[in-house]
């Protein structure tokens, strides 16, 4: 029998401290702890999660765990540790690693306690232990029959994060793509949106964190006044730079950039010279 799973016991006998187990000549211990309530007398029957304890025993637990190995869900971060990676609530008494191995370098785009994450239960050296789910196990869980529209606002949960953009996952299982143009902060695994459905693909969807395009001027603007102001009141950044350049230094669009410059050219906040920008009045 494998770990992880749940099986279908007989009771062979009791003990001080729990209960024998035993299924096709195999025995395992059943703590009282573990009996979520109930109480046995030999030859009863008994339905009975496999994990590993704290003692590195394999051991049975009544309690219903949220997932089996192979499966896939949302979970919860209990626990953080920069060593070892992330400890999650499965439902039973141990709660179960994902290891740091499987985490990004940045401990910055860490989940922090509390986060959710799409996890899929697994064996790894003859533990329990969980990974960050890819796109196929999320999908499959997806059954809702009523889709997202176009203006949808939803809330997801960061599930993956690449240079191109991060991928957020609702809590109906739907995905969320949202390309880096469409956000401007910097965002960890885990963390909790509200994001924008601006189109529809056959097995996702694409998105936008940014705000109404006034109110989105109006934030790129204090971006490049701060920028101005910790430059001694010029930047070298012009509408002639690359959009590589701009997003680099700004994490906005090329056409954002120019919309925000358009905005302080007009409230006489700068002045443009070939190649450069001067903050006017900067004292």
């Amino acid at each position: 029998m494998k770990i992880g799973k749940t099986y279908t016991f007989t009771v062979d006998r009791e003990t001080k401290l729990g209960y024998v187990l035993e299924k096709d000549g195999e025995e395992f211990f059943l703590h009282h702890n573990e009996c979520n309530g109930n109480t046995f007398i030999p030859g009863d029957k008994a339905n009975a999660f496999l994990y590993v304890d704290k003692k590195n025993r394999v051991a049975a637990t009544l309690y219903k765990p949220l997932l089996e190995v192979g499966e896939t869900k949302l979970l919860k971060v209990t626990d953080t540790n920069k060593n070892l990676g992330l400890f999650f609530n499965i439902g039973i008494s141990k709660d179960i690693l994902m290891s740091a191995e499987d985490l990004p370098r940045n401990e910055k785009e860490w989940p922090q306690v509390d986060d959710k994450i799409p996890c899929e239960l697994k064996i790894k050296a003859n533990r329990l232990a969980l990974k960050i789910a890819n796109k196929p196990e999320i999908t499959r869980l997806c059954e809702k029959e009523v889709k997202l529209n176009k203006n949808d606002v939803v809330t997801g949960y960061v599930y993956r994060i690449t240079p191109e953009g991060i991928n957020l996952v609702t809590d109906d299982y739907e995905i969320v793509f949202i390309y880096k143009t469409n956000f401007r902060k910097k965002c960890r695994l885990g963390e909790k949106l509200d994001v924008k459905i601006i189109d529809i693909h056959e097995t996702d969807y694409s998105g936008t964190l940014n705000k109404n395009k006034e109110y989105q001027i109006d934030d790129d603007l204090i971006i490049i006044l701060d920028y101005l102001y910790k430059n001694n009141g010029v930047m070298l950044i012009t509408e002639k730079s690359s959009p590589e350049l701009i997003s680099k230094l700004f994490n906005m669009s090329k056409t954002s950039f120019k919309n925000a410059i358009g905005r302080l050219l007009k409230q006489d906040k700068i002045e443009i010279l070939d190649n450069k920008i001067i903050l006017k009045n900067i004292y």
